[in-house]
């Protein structure tokens, strides 16, 4: 079960940080997120968005304009697998906003790991062919990682820039240079961070969507009662078998009260 969209918003100067969280469909709350936006950047951190569908790509791309029409510069950072995606398929995805970092999916065939590294678009500036960069598994302890690029290359890197010899964005090195050396340093530590704080998000790199398990607080038993509930259920289940065996033993003693009066009486008759 996916979680629901969520959106935070918190200003610092005149920058706005936003945190877009969960499943984008048509219960999204973006058009109402415009009034918390208060900055003239707007940096957009899209590493907790686990699906997007084609109600949530309208309104997305409907709330871009309206963030462009207000003037306002978007950037965005730790773009998850599904909006790598939608930048592919959807040819305005973005608007006039501009990625500047993004989740790939990684896969060890030793240790039969997945996991998603972040991976910055500057570093595939000047590339004619984008290539998977080499990267180090979380917690490896092997002299030789063997992390591999977990996707097609061609296709999870067709949204970035073609242009030989182009050495950086310059659009968006004019946009962070406009800003204060406090907010440069806080959008390069909130993007450095390789994985998600949530432990329950395992990445699977099939159609770009990471597989979200859920872990739910209400565990369920094999007889459908809810783990909140066991005890009252095992006191339940204790009284019955406690119940059960008062009349199994009564059974066992007529039984065996008939089968001497039998006994008695044949070897009395006889």
């Amino acid at each position: 079960m996916s979680k629901k969209f969520s959106l935070g918003a918190n200003t610092v100067e005149d920058v706005t940080f936003l945190k877009v969280s969960g499943v984008v469909d048509e219960d999204n709350t973006l058009a109402k997120s415009l009034k918390k936006i208060d900055g003239r950047t707007v940096v957009i951190d899209l590493s907790g968005v686990e699906r997007i569908n084609s109600c949530g790509v309208r309104d997305w791309v409907n709330w871009l304009n309206d963030l462009d029409a207000k003037g306002k510069r978007v950037v965005l950072v730790r773009c998850s697998p599904c909006i790598v995606n939608q930048v592919n398929l959807v040819n305005n995805f973005v608007g006039r906003g501009r990625v500047k970092s993004f989740f790939a999916p990684y896969f060890c065939p030793r240790c039969d790991t997945e996991q998603l590294k972040l991976l910055q678009v500057e570093d595939f500036a000047g590339m004619d062919r984008p290539r998977a960069p080499d990267v180090r598994g979380d917690g490896c302890q092997q002299a030789r990682c063997e992390m591999e690029f977990d996707d097609l290359e061609a296709a999870y890197f067709a949204f970035l820039p073609r242009n030989t010899g182009q050495v950086v964005d310059t659009g968006l090195k004019s946009l962070l240079d406009d800003l204060s050396p406090s907010i440069r340093d806080r959008i390069k530590r909130l993007d450095s961070v390789q994985q998600n704080a949530d432990p329950e998000k395992t990445p699977i790199s099939g159609m770009y969507s990471p597989l979200t398990v859920t872990r739910t607080q209400l565990s369920i038993n094999k007889g459908g009662a809810p783990a909140d509930e066991a005890p009252e259920a095992q006191t339940e289940q204790v009284r019955t078998r406690s119940s059960l065996g008062v009349i199994l033993t009564a059974a066992a003693l007529l039984l065996v009260g008939g089968l001497i009066a039998y006994v008695v009486f044949f070897i009395g008759g006889g």
